[in-house]
């Protein structure tokens, strides 16, 4: 389900966790996939011959794969929804290259059809690029041996290792290694908890969440005076009941709870921990419910909980300019916001970025390999900066794959509403710690990543004391 899904993956977190002008030239820089050149001009309407699947002399045709049919009746299909409008705002303004973007392609994979749907794309769709945000990514040697570029939404360990993929977020640590190691005993601090609790369900990926958490808090609980005192890694996904575990939570006194679950099994435990009179007693950190629907509909039991959001939440004020743009864009026509239209818009976005890296000649080969030279990439701060010189690799096999960044960034839920907290006054939206020292206990600090974001977590120290 998912890989788990959104639900154990995000909670898996926890474990650890253009415009136009005049002509320009080009660079030509050697990397380790061998020479790639590197369009630094600012004209993007030049028109030239391109030889490339879904490549005309009008339009630049790419393809979606969504798991808009899941299990857990998740909105993922609206990622398309995000790819479209931020296509449409370029071309609005003229498109890229004399063409315009073209989403032509929407499958649909049904969640356990992965794989079959994406050889289908390959072999009958004639798409340049590929889009995806699925529960499950089985079709991944497929697109990495076709040399398509990739962009999407990454909740899988599939995403690692291909130079031509390129989600929202860099391969993560899903196992072997820890990914957000300081977040949860932070947050256990900042809510003066002492006695903590762990909820997840009995599959693997929640089982590592369930022992990650517990493992962080063994090894900076004497940091943070706080320590596991129950922990329950055997619950069935699509358990409703959890009179017992609750009850057990508040014989030991409980007042921090982190779950490894879905948003449904979050709301499930909410309601009964509100039954039986502890739920105001306790800070409930959910890594999995960045969804302002299911809150609003839901938003007594959910009242107070701390939600963790994997890009910039559009609550913090002002808002990154990539967040401006598009919450202008989706007041003025009336788009959905909502986590999987910003996934879509995101991944939009990076793909006409790395046309624009690659220039007029925007063979497939030439985009990865021009956008393969990109050393932070924020999308105009929604995200933690990503090299791709480096973070295509899994996190597991060497301190040097992994982020200078260890942030989050986060809402807490208020009478149905997402308002932003620890986020700098608003303008430092992202709490974040020193990415190469994960056994370290430290002071985390306060980070915006829009403009040119700091490219060491030592020039961000540095910031946040000047």
């Amino acid at each position: 389900m998912r890989a788990f899904g959104v639900a154990v993956v995000l909670a898996t977190l926890v474990a650890a966790c253009g415009n136009a002008g005049s002509k320009g030239n080009s660079s030509s820089n050697t990397t380790a996939g061998g020479t790639a050149t590197t369009f630094t001009g600012t004209d993007f309407t030049k028109n030239v011959p391109v030889t490339s699947p879904g490549v005309t002399s009008t339009a630049i045709r790419v393809g979606s794969i969504t798991s808009k049919t899941n299990p857990l009746g998740t909105d993922v299909g609206i990622f398309n929804d995000g790819i479209s409008a931020y296509f449409a705002s370029v071309n609005a303004n003229g498109g890229i290259y004399g063409r315009k973007l073209a989403l032509t392609s929407k499958r649909d994979d049904q969640t356990a059809n992965n794989a079959t749907e994406v050889e289908a794309m390959l072999s009958q769709d004639n798409v340049y690029a590929a889009f995806v945000a699925t529960e499950l990514f089985t079709g991944a040697k497929a697109l990495a041996k076709a040399g398509i570029p990739t962009f999407g939404w990454n909740i899988n360990a599939e995403w690692a290792g291909p130079q031509n993929f390129f989600p929202n977020v860099a391969p993560q640590c899903f196992s072997g290694c820890p990914l957000l190691p300081h977040v949860t005993p932070w947050l256990a601090q900042q809510s003066k908890a002492h006695r903590v609790a762990v909820l997840g369900y009995n599959v693997p990926q929640a089982a590592s969440c369930v022992n990650g958490n517990v493992d962080n808090f063994k090894k900076f609980g004497t940091d943070v005076d706080a320590q596991v005192v129950y922990s329950d890694a055997s619950l069935s996904f699509g358990q409703t009941d959890f009179s017992a575990q609750v009850s057990k939570m508040k014989n030991a006194k409980v007042d921090f709870l982190v779950t490894c679950m879905d948003f449904n099994g979050d709301y499930s435990v909410a309601k009964e921990m509100a039954l039986q009179g502890i739920r105001d007693n306790v800070t409930f950190y959910h890594a999995n419910l960045y969804n302002p629907e299911f809150v609003k509909a839901n938003a007594a039991a959910l009242e107070g909980g701390i939600v963790l959001a994997e890009i910039a939440a559009t609550e913090h004020q002002p808002p990154p300019p990539g967040v401006k743009e598009y919450l202008d864009y989706a007041a003025a026509h009336g788009l959905k916001v909502t986590e999987m239209t910003m996934q879509g818009w995101i991944a939009a976005r990076e793909f006409v970025d790395a046309l624009k890296a690659a220039g007029p000649n925007f063979t497939r080969a030439n985009l990865i390999a021009a956008w393969n030279q990109q050393k932070a990439y924020t999308a105009g701060g929604w995200l933690i900066p990503v090299d791709w010189t480096r973070q295509h690799n899994d996190p597991a096999t060497g301190v040097q794959y992994r982020s200078q960044f260890e942030c989050a960034n986060f809402v807490k839920i208020t009478n149905g509403a997402f308002v932003p907290v620890y986020d700098g006054g608003g303008a430092k939206p992202w709490v974040c710690f020193d990415g190469h020292k994960p056994d370290v206990w430290q002071a985390p600090v306060n980070v915006s990543f829009a403009g040119t974001p700091p490219s060491t977590y030592a020039e961000a120290q540095k910031a946040a004391q000047g």
